[in-house]
């Protein structure tokens, strides 16, 4: 009896063993809370190959030797492989990787294959360490938690300045015309007005206007006339109210007055008459060529904007401006969503997984953003004395900002300011951001999806918007929008938005 109790007391302490290696294997995919930076530092001296996907521009990628992946796999004891995917191309890259379950260790992903992804356990949790790199745990919330689910961080956000661009205008028109530069959309009217019937070029002909946009092909929405919807209390898309997400489209007698000053723009001159055709830089284009004296400009940009429009009016200054006030007091800007994301495979060893995390924790630490942006002191920039730094020529040659600017960004506005630039013209800039962000004007359904949408969604806004266009150019009457709101909410709408807030609280 003795020895059967023996055999039974065995048998279930390797009971217990296998349940506990089980469980210790079950959440091997992720590293352990109890994890913590100096354990994952100390694994430095194991080198490791690490897999890294990206987006590409013009010019292409770095090469495999490059300096700056030198240095990173020096400092991280890594084998650092990046692999740069043309931006065209990325979506269907992502696709393919997705059909053959074969992701690298750490990779950019699109929103709407995050979206897809997220519930498939591809993507590593990185919530609980989150802790223990305190550059990464001070990234703002709500760019953190957006698209990820309840107490999850399944991706972390590529930092895009949402209020980055700069409502600007042709100061030297102003001037010239005598005009005050305009705090109100009346105030606004007449200014664009005069723009367009008062020679503002003084070349003796009529042939400027006074404000541009497009719509955008691909979200059927208006861009860069932001100012002017939120002025009439129109919502960019959709915003929360009352705890449930509301689409603009319902939003019929906000809509009726904006359509009236837009069509009656448009039947005086003042709007641009090809604005049906216009693509993504039609009104930055217009504004070089001193053919409208309103646009929106990249802050960023400023400089180049400024050559490129001097080129053909070298006493052109143009200068940012307020956006002017609506009827009510309503005011807002062009706003950029912060959706896509950088993502951790979930399934590779979790030394991987913790050396990725140094890794990017490390570029959003004052040192490493410092790297990714400059690049080498020595080989990319020399330091003059305390307060100055000259930029040396193998930056230009190396492209040492690649992964600043295409990769894994700081959450500051200031990514494309250097330390070798103008002060003085940095701190415009940086201005000009500080400004921009008091109007900032958020779609607060941004990235999220419902199965209507995807379905018909593209359809249903093409035909609103196929309206909003007719209404205009004075094809249909102001009232017109009645039946297309309506038309849109019979014809999938109103599941949309069932299904929209149904992700909302998801």
């Amino acid at each position: 009896m003795k020895k059967k109790l023996l055999v039974l007391c065995a048998l279930a302490l390797s009971v217990s063993s296998i349940v506990a290696c089980t469980k210790q294997d079950a959440g091997s995919s992720a590293p352990k809370k109890s994890d913590d930076k100096a354990a994952a530092a100390g694994e430095l001296s194991e080198k490791l190959t690490i897999t890294w996907m990206a987006r590409s521009f013009q010019g292409g990628g770095w090469p495999e030797d490059h300096p700056m992946i030198q240095e990173l796999n020096k400092k991280f004891n890594v084998d650092l492989k990046l692999q740069w995917i043309p931006a065209a191309n990325y979506k269907e890259k992502l696709n393919v990787l997705a059909a053959s379950n074969d992701f690298p260790d750490v990779f950019f992903v699109l929103h709407p294959e995050f979206n897809k992804w997220k519930k498939q356990g591809i993507f590593l949790d990185a919530q609980p360490l989150l802790g223990q790199y305190p550059n990464l745990a001070k990234i703002p919330q709500e760019a953190l938690n957006s698209l990820n689910p309840k107490g999850k961080t399944l991706g972390i956000p590529y930092y895009i300045t949402e209020a980055r661009d700069s409502l600007s205008i042709r100061e030297d028109w102003l001037k010239k015309l005598n005009l005050s530069s305009p705090k109100t959309l009346d105030e606004f009217y007449e200014v664009a007005k005069a723009f367009a019937t008062k020679d503002p070029d003084g070349n003796g002909v009529q042939d400027t206007t006074g404000f541009s946009f497009y719509i955008d092909s691909t979200t059927n929405s208006l861009r860069d006339i932001e100012f002017i919807m939120a002025g009439f209390g129109l919502w960019n898309q959709w915003k929360d109210v009352n705890g449930k997400l509301t689409p603009y489209q319902i939003q019929v007698e906000e809509w009726k007055n904006f359509l009236t000053f837009m069509n009656k723009a448009y039947n005086e001159g003042v709007l641009d008459k090809d604005f049906a055709v216009n693509k993504i830089r039609s009104t930055v284009e217009k504004f070089e060529s001193s053919k409208v004296g309103f646009a929106y400009l990249n802050p960023n940009d400023y400089s180049t904007t400024i050559k490129n429009v001097t080129k053909l009016a070298p006493n052109a200054v143009p200068v940012p401006l307020e956006p002017p006030k609506g009827p009510t007091g309503l005011t807002g800007t062009n706003n950029i969503d912060m959706l896509d994301k950088n993502v951790i495979n979930a399934k590779i060893d979790p030394k991987k997984q913790r050396r990725i995390l140094m890794m990017l924790d490390y570029f959003l630490s004052p040192e490493g953003s410092d790297f990714i942006k400059h690049g080498i002191e020595g080989v990319h920039y020399k330091k003059v004395s305390n307060d100055k730094y000259e930029k040396l020529e193998a930056a230009d040659k190396d492209r040492q900002n690649l992964i600043n600017n295409w990769v894994f960004r700081p959450f500051d506005p200031s990514i494309q300011m250097y330390k070798w630039d103008e002060p003085s013209q940095n701190k415009k800039i940086g201005d000009m951001f500080i400004e921009n962000k008091k109007y900032k004007y958020a779609n607060q359904a941004a990235g999220l999806e419902s199965e209507t949408m995807i379905r018909s969604g593209a359809n249903l806004n093409a035909k609103f918007m196929e309206s909003v266009t007719k209404i205009i150019m004075g094809r249909d009457p102001i009232n017109a929008i009645e039946k297309a709101s309506e038309s849109w909410l019979q014809g999938g709408g109103n599941k949309i938005i069932e299904e929209i807030n149904k992700s909302y609280k998801e």
